[in-house]
């Protein structure tokens, strides 16, 4: 133990004098150019990386639980700004249509938007679900497992519909016909007067074949602008695998991506006569509350024929259990 604590103090004691040593070479820079801020620059680099080397498991803490975890609650915190959500969602009770292909997407992509657009902004909430997930045979029981996960994020049984198609099946390696799914959606559209669409974007999230086809089919329709009822339309914005699974580490690039719209925000509120208009309703930033996390993963609960050992990692590593970024459809 004792010859520990010699080893532990001489490497501090050699540590030490490398800084003095570095110090005094950095003074005398600092004396002969005395209106240099480069020689400063220059010492307080080497500081930083000498305390960076000295503490390398704290500084791993730091960057990836203390700061996502600081990032995390200043978002929650700015998380009706219009930065984040128009004002249109603030100002209206819209009706929401989420469009999926199989029982577990909602909880599994979509969770964030729909707990904090119920919870928030009184956005009322339907779920279209395409196919029962019968990709192994268990279509009826992934179907009433459905319905035990629209319970516990608080959409309306009678709202909560997965459909048995004989032609739209569940297959990663099957494209659905945008000719067959649209009038479906129109169906429902109509059935629960819907203003606002929910779906994936172009790549699925995934990849998945089923997601891709969901997302080419509402792009038609609203592009095509058959459906008058539609007033707004987002797709969920997919990202790299690297960010899919960094869970918290994403707020990094979220806040990043987000300075220009809360800089445009603020000057907004702070100039008057309206000479600098409210951010535009391209983008929606929504983050669940830890409330809303433990509701999504109760929901997936009702998911009991998919809660394999990986999804136990995805439930805590994937960042849309977190964040959905919503991308309006152009």
């Amino acid at each position: 133990m004792n010859k520990l604590k010699q080893f532990w103090y001489k490497k501090q004691n050699s540590s030490h004098d490398l800084l003095d040593e570095i110090d005094q070479v950095l003074l005398l820079d600092n004396h002969e150019h005395k209106y240099s801020s480069r020689s400063i620059n220059t010492r307080l680099f080497i500081r930083i990386y000498h305390w960076t080397c000295t503490h390398k498991i704290l500084t791993q803490l730091i960057t990836c639980i203390f700061i996502p975890v600081l990032l995390y609650i200043f978002l929650i915190m700015l998380s009706t700004n219009q930065a984040f959500i128009p004002k249109e969602f603030q100002e209206n009770h819209h009706r929401l249509l989420l469009i999926a292909a199989h029982p577990d997407d909602e909880c599994l992509f979509f969770s964030p938007t729909l707990r904090i657009l119920q919870t928030q902004h009184h956005v009322n909430t339907s779920l279209l679900i395409l196919s029962r997930g019968n990709h192994v045979g268990l279509g009826e029981i992934r179907a009433r497992e459905l319905h035990g996960s629209c319970r516990a994020l608080n959409i309306p049984q009678e709202r909560c519909i997965s459909l048995d198609l004989s032609y739209m099946q569940d297959d990663p390696k099957i494209w659905w016909s945008e000719k067959q799914i649209i009038p479906l959606i129109n169906e429902y559209i109509r059935l629960w007067s819907i203003d606002f669409v929910v779906s994936f974007d172009d790549y699925g999230i995934s990849g998945h074949m089923n997601h891709r086809a969901i997302a080419s089919a509402v792009r038609l329709l609203v592009q095509n602008k058959t459906n008058t009822m539609i007033k707004m339309s987002y797709e969920l914005k997919s990202v790299s695998v690297l960010r899919k699974y960094s869970s918290l580490m994403d707020f990094y690039f979220v806040f990043l991506s987000f300075i220009p719209r809360l800089l445009h925000s603020f000057f907004s509120y702070i100039i008057p006569f309206n000479l600098i208009s409210s951010p535009d309703v391209s983008r929606i930033l929504l983050v669940n509350t830890p409330n809303d996390y433990m509701a999504s993963r109760a929901a997936f609960a009702s998911h009991q024929t998919q809660y394999n050992w990986d999804r136990h990692i995805y439930l805590i590593a994937s960042r849309y259990m977190f964040i959905n970024e919503l991308k309006k459809i152009e």
